[in-house]
């Protein structure tokens, strides 16, 4: 039998031989219903090994087909090392609901083996007790896992007490993607390429020479999904030296503090003061379709929008580094994970194949057919050329400014709450929203919020009591 660590060393055109000889029949077998487990069929009686069947459930809403194309590749190679185990790919079903179809499923007993999740999602279902501990096996294998291949803060969002529940899918760094041209026609600099060269005063000011609030349609400079109760304000939070939870104790909402309240109060100026960033109920488009559009020239937004990017933009554009915030150098790095569902008859088996999905293997591939940065910093120094032998128009590109975050441990994962859906959705968005979206209330709002999410968080106020609490502060 092959082990993974000599299936590593198969090149690309040998997968592309393998893949054209049985890729097709491996990937309809993979998303076939699972099959029986195997019948006697040997002349002295003994019993074939049990074929196992496993359920995986992928997230990957930005390049689907591609990641349709790794499996193809992947598969194969995977089934051959492991005969007895069957796996059927499930696509990223996509939905508003996914979340709360995904854990009727688990409650029901009838959820896949692994599911991939992004975000705080991730979190939900660790905090909902629905995930299996990774820690033994972790530490069983510790050194195929490798977590030293890790950024520092990677499972900081999947761990509890002390035990890892998810392994990384991609670590995807924020930066600010610029429209080359629009700079051009204005005889503008570009943005710095160096980690820590600007400071978010810069970034202010750049942005002031690009917003125009009587062009029709208006123009304004950035934008990026929301600046909402999540890693979209985290990040420029930690910026300015403060953090939405408190990195020592997640019970506590940091935003009581002054560092906190300066960098709530500087991005609502630049969505309600001059505008300069493009955040409102009434615009009726999302960060990547202004910036596509040309209605700002610049978006904060990580490398799964490269593909989208290289695909659709009929213009000029790069990559530069996140801005500094008053308190040092600042990013997001994406929280996307995988779990095995801890009501699976088959925990060796799912661990067996998250390991493949974590493998420097899946990885190359992965940077290949979803064109996402990878989470294993050994693979870091290949990203550029991968990426540039798949699409050759990420030639001109500085996807270097991606992975020298990485190495610089520059930014950190989405925050979690102890009790973090509730937190973010029912206590602090809709202040967030009030303030930021709408800008109908001051940020103290903001803050007097966060004060409640922390009585929450430890326990001094019920859940049936929140709405009443909450509607003492409008």
């Amino acid at each position: 039998m092959h082990t993974m660590q000599e299936k590593q060393s198969v090149n690309r055109r040998q997968f592309l031989r393998m893949s054209s000889a049985v890729g097709a029949t491996a990937f309809l077998a993979a998303c076939a219903a699972p099959a029986a487990p195997a019948a006697d069929s040997s002349g002295d009686g003994e019993a074939m090994a049990e074929m196992i069947s496993l359920r995986y459930q992928s997230r990957e809403p930005e390049r689907a087909a591609g990641i349709a194309q790794l499996w193809k590749e992947f598969y194969p190679q995977f089934q051959e090392a492991n005969p007895n185990i069957e796996v059927e790919f499930l696509p990223d079903p996509g939905g508003a609901n996914r979340r709360e179809g995904a854990l009727s499923a688990m409650v029901a007993g009838n959820a896949p083996d692994l599911t991939e999740w992004c975000c705080s999602s991730s979190t939900f279902f660790m905090q909902k007790g629905e995930t299996l501990s990774l820690q033994p096996y972790i530490d069983r294998d510790a050194e195929e896992v490798n977590l030293d291949d890790y950024y520092e803060a990677q499972f900081d969002p999947w761990t509890l007490d002390g035990d890892i529940h998810l392994m990384p899918r991609f670590t995807g760094t924020q930066v600010i993607y610029f429209n080359k041209d629009m700079f051009d026609a204005k005889g503008i600099d570009y943005p710095p390429q160096e980690w820590g060269a600007w400071n978010w005063e810069d970034y202010t000011n750049l942005l002031r020479q690009f917003a125009d609030a009587d062009a029709q349609p208006q123009l304004w400079g950035t934008s990026n999904y929301g600046l909402n109760a999540n890693w979209l304000s985290q990040y420029w939070i930690r910026g300015f030296g403060a953090n939405m939870v408190n990195p020592e104790d997640n019970t506590h909402c940091g935003l009581d503090s002054p560092e906190a309240y300066d960098a709530l109060e500087w991005m609502r100026s630049i969505v309600h003061d001059e505008p300069l960033f493009a955040y409102g109920a009434d615009i009726g488009m999302g960060v990547v379709e202004l910036f596509l559009g040309q209605r700002i020239a610049l978006m904060e937004i990580g490398p799964w929008n490269l593909g989208v990017q290289a695909d659709g933009a009929t213009f000029r554009w790069d990559v530069a580094p996140m801005p500094d915030g008053p308190g040092g150098p600042t990013t997001h790095q994406s929280v996307d994970g995988t779990m095995v569902w801890k009501g699976t008859a088959y925990p060796d088996e799912s661990w067996e194949l998250m390991k493949w999905l974590t493998s420097p293997l899946y990885g190359r591939l992965y940077i290949t057919w979803a064109q996402k940065q990878p989470s294993r910093k050994s693979l870091l120094p290949e990203y550029a050329d991968i990426m540039r032998a798949a699409n050759e128009k990420f030639e001109e590109i500085n996807l270097d400014v991606f992975t020298s975050s990485v190495g610089q441990d520059i930014g950190g994962p989405e925050e979690m709450f102890a009790e973090d859906l509730v937190c973010k959705n029912q206590i602090l968005k809709p202040a967030f929203d009030l303030v930021m979206l709408l800008g109908e209330q001051p940020v103290d709002l903001i803050v007097q919020h966060g004060e409640v999410a922390t009585r929450f968080n430890r326990g001094e106020i019920n859940i049936e009591d929140l709405g009443a609490e909450l509607d003492k502060l409008s």
